[in-house]
């Protein structure tokens, strides 16, 4: 722009130094020739040259108008465009745009009416859909010259949405794999979808009076869940009507047996006795009843039945028990007077609980009292235990749902056996089984491989809850603790073989020599009881060495033990005669020799002394250690283990009072359930001393 202004410029100074020099012209005077002529002649040669002059100027000024425009076009924000010419694009390439446009359409479609798919895949279907209708009508539209990108493209996406449409919801590639609703469904609908998606199945079983045996009553994981977010899925299963269920049970005289019978069947009631007595009420109606109100499914309730007094035939007509329930059965037999007895078969045709044959057939005329009819009820389908071992878990599973048992699954090593396979069930290989048996199967963990612990209640807990064999030695350590442990048989990460024990050795603690208290002053035995590091316990006894002299020990001196051991050390009273004191308390006796009163000089009144009061006792703190290695480990049965325990504790805390109970329980008869254990605190956590009582249940 500036280049073109400057030669505007040089062309406008040329144009004016022209017509300055026309000017002048005219103004010079002419000797020779007349002026008229000469006018003309300078007029025709400045017309000439203004002409071409012009014109070159105008040329000029044209190219500089256009290199302006274009100019000024090229710094608009977008330049513009001409759209009036609409390039072809050929006949095949439009065909495969309207098939992918299509196909976009339908896929969009078949999400919409599927019942499975989730709102989420709705969505992200109709978007998918939405932006290919969007691409494609713009590469039908566009102008491009080569076609063989949109060619690509469009088989692409034509390919992409018939794949989808073949495709569960589940499995799109505009959806993620959700978690379903599973109630209602079988625990088989479940464990099939969890297989597929790689999750754990979980079953709890629950009744439920509205959700059919066998069938899903709910699950922990919510509806519509990523899978992604989700390891493991717990449902609940059916066990049918809860038998401990409360309800209410009216008053049920003069109720006929229609109504009762489908009273009884409606509300699961599973303990009703029935009898039948002449009476001359009603025929078939409720005479008696032991109890109403607020009972449990499985209380007995009895009724009782009028025969009527419109007599009875000798003679029935037998009805078809088949697949009707037990209590129709029994109350059918009761009701005309019949003998029958129950047996029980397997059947694969009848529901467990309801009637399979009979001895008589329907339609027979029998007697009333005559001969026993035997009724067969059924077991439910014959389940025989198959060879599972080698089985994988989902194949177990599978079996046991398809059976309709239930399953509990325990863990335990096994250097033998592959991690996650059998090691072994409850049930033996043929064995016949009912449905809803709980069969126990031991998964294997793997080879064992000594972990490492904190202290040697957690290694207890641990060998306990998977059986490892074990034993405790005990040795004298100045650099561990008593009851902590010094070493494992075991190194961190090593195989333990299945047979094979892990031996603990424990610290006893800082080992010391017992010191000779006998014949010290109370004084004297404490500073050489601290000293040695030993706790003490005083306890008086009558004797006529002086007061507060040592006259016996617990320990014997020389004997090695524990830093921190309690001795009992017995301490002369300065008195004879009466019964021994213990734990510091001495027997009402008197001061007389052998009993009789002194002539003279006594305090007697009427042959009496006056009772010494006792003195109060010290209780001093104490520490129970070695119990199980000590007692646990060499004593099976209550009786023995609860001697040894009582014996055992109170030799270490002289004065303890020991209480050891039986209680109900699985385990073995001596084994520990709750209550005290060992340690310096009671089982409330208080300070244990000689004056503290513990509580300890053991198995019966």
């Amino acid at each position: 722009m500036a280049k073109n202004e400057s030669n505007k410029k040089k062309d406008l100074e040329a144009t004016d130094e022209l017509m300055d020099a026309v000017d002048k012209a005219f103004d010079d005077p002419f000797e020779n020739d007349s002026k008229e002529e000469i006018k003309e002649e300078k007029k025709e040669e400045v017309k000439e040259e203004t002409d071409v002059i012009n014109t070159e100027i105008f040329s000029k000024i044209e190219d500089e108008m256009e290199d302006d425009m274009y100019s000024f076009k090229n710094d608009k924000p977008t330049r513009e465009r001409d759209y009036s010419y609409k390039p072809q694009i050929s006949v095949p390439l439009i065909i495969l745009i309207g098939t992918a446009i299509l196909c976009a359409i339908a896929t969009f479609i078949a999400t919409l009416i599927n019942k499975d798919s989730s709102v989420t895949q709705i969505i992200m279907s109709a978007i998918l859909s939405l932006f290919s209708i969007l691409y494609l009508v713009v590469c039908l539209t566009s102008s491009r010259k080569n076609e063989a990108p949109v060619y690509i493209t469009t088989i692409l996406l034509i390919a992409l949405f018939i794949l989808n449409m073949n495709r569960s919801p589940e499995e799109t590639v505009v959806s993620q794999s959700r978690v379903q609703n599973f109630s209602g469904k079988t625990i088989t609908d479940v464990v099939k979808w969890a297989k597929k998606n790689d999750l754990k199945v979980t079953q709890e079983y629950e009744y439920s009076d509205m959700v059919p045996e066998y069938e899903v009553i709910s699950q922990n994981v919510k509806v519509g869940t990523d899978v992604r977010d989700i390891d493991e899925i717990v449902v609940a299963i059916s066990e049918g009507p809860n038998p401990f269920k409360e309800i209410i049970v009216p008053s049920m005289l003069t109720w006929d047996d229609e109504r009762v019978i489908n009273f009884v069947l409606k509300n699961y009631l599973n303990n009703v006795i029935v009898d039948f007595v002449e009476s001359d009420q009603v025929k078939d109606t409720v005479i008696e009843q032991n109890k109403s109100g607020n009972l449990r499914r499985n209380d007995e309730l009895r009724l009782v039945f009028s025969y009527g007094d419109e007599g009875n035939t000798n003679e029935v007509n037998l009805i078809d028990f088949t697949d009707k329930t037990k209590f129709e059965i029994e109350f059918y037999m009761k009701q005309h007077k019949l003998n029958y007895d129950f047996v029980y078969d397997f059947s694969d045709t009848i529901k467990k609980g309801n009637g399979v044959k009979q001895s008589v057939d329907p339609g027979t005329v029998v007697q009333v009292d005559g001969d026993k009819i035997q009724i067969t009820i059924s077991k439910g389908p014959k389940i025989a235990i198959p060879d599972l071992s080698g089985k994988s878990v989902d194949e177990i599973t599978e079996w046991a749902i398809e059976n309709r048992l239930k399953l509990e699954f325990v863990d335990k090593y096994d250097d033998t056996v592959k991690k996650g396979k059998v090691i072994s069930i409850d049930k033996e290989q043929g064995e016949l089984v009912e449905q809803g048996t709980l069969v126990k199967v031991t998964l294997s963990l793997g080879s064992l491989k000594m972990p490492e612990f904190k202290n040697i209640d957690e290694f207890y807990t641990w060998a306990d809850k998977y059986g490892i064999k074990y034993e405790v030695v005990h040795e004298f350590s100045s650099s561990v603790k008593a009851g902590e442990v010094i070493k494992y048989s075991h190194k961190k990460g090593a195989v333990i073989k299945n047979d094979e024990a892990i031996t603990i050795t424990v610290s006893d603690g800082e080992k010391v020599s017992v010191p000779n208290l006998i014949g010290l002053t109370k004084s004297e035995a404490t500073k050489k009881l601290n000293n040695a590091n030993l706790n003490y316990n005083f306890v008086y006894k009558n004797n006529t060495k002086k007061k507060d002299t040592v006259i016996g020990q617990s320990i014997s001196s020389g004997s090695e033990v524990s830093s921190g051991t309690t001795v009992t050390v017995t301490l002369s009273n300065g008195k004879s005669g009466g019964s021994n004191s213990s734990s510091g308390n001495n027997s009402s006796g008197n001061n007389n020799s052998g009993g009789n009163n002194n002539s003279g000089g006594n305090n007697n009144s009427g042959g009496n002394t006056t009772p010494t009061p006792p003195p109060t006792p010290t209780c001093n703190s104490c520490n129970v250690t070695g119990v199980r290695n000590q007692v646990y480990n060499n004593y099976t049965g209550y009786q023995a283990t609860a001697n040894a325990l009582i014996s055992y504790i109170e030799g270490q805390c002289p004065g303890i009072d020991v209480q050891v109970r039986p209680e109900d329980s699985d385990k073995n008869s001596g084994v520990f359930v709750r209550g005290f254990y060992q340690g310096d605190k009671d089982e409330n956590g208080n300070p244990l001393t000689t004056c503290s009582t513990v509580h300890i249940w053991l198995a019966k």
